[in-house]
């Protein structure tokens, strides 16, 4: 077995985690070995991050100039300029 030293842990963060302990019958020891096992077994955590493939699809989307809800129609930024400066009607 192996032993961990961690360091400047906020005395808050240790208290609650003694009675978090002591609620359910461990050592302080012993819950945080449970914690850390429970994390690295957790298969739910690798699983639910984004790939990079995925964030550059959702990126592609984010800087198209269409809108992607068919609700909006698309004004160029010379239009808007126009509206804006009262010369353009359509809007």
């Amino acid at each position: 077995m192996a032993t961990l030293t961690i360091r400047n842990v906020p005395e808050d963060v240790k208290q609650a985690l003694r009675v978090k302990a002591a609620q359910s019958g461990n050592s302080l020891e012993e819950a945080l070995r449970q914690i850390l096992a429970d994390e690295v077994a957790a298969p739910h955590a690798a699983a639910s991050r984004i790939n990079a493939e995925e964030i550059m699809r959702r990126a592609a989307e984010l800087e198209s100039d269409e809108p992607t809800d068919s609700r909006y129609k698309y004004y160029s930024q010379k239009e808007l300029s126009d509206a804006i400066s009262g010369e353009y009607e359509g809007l």
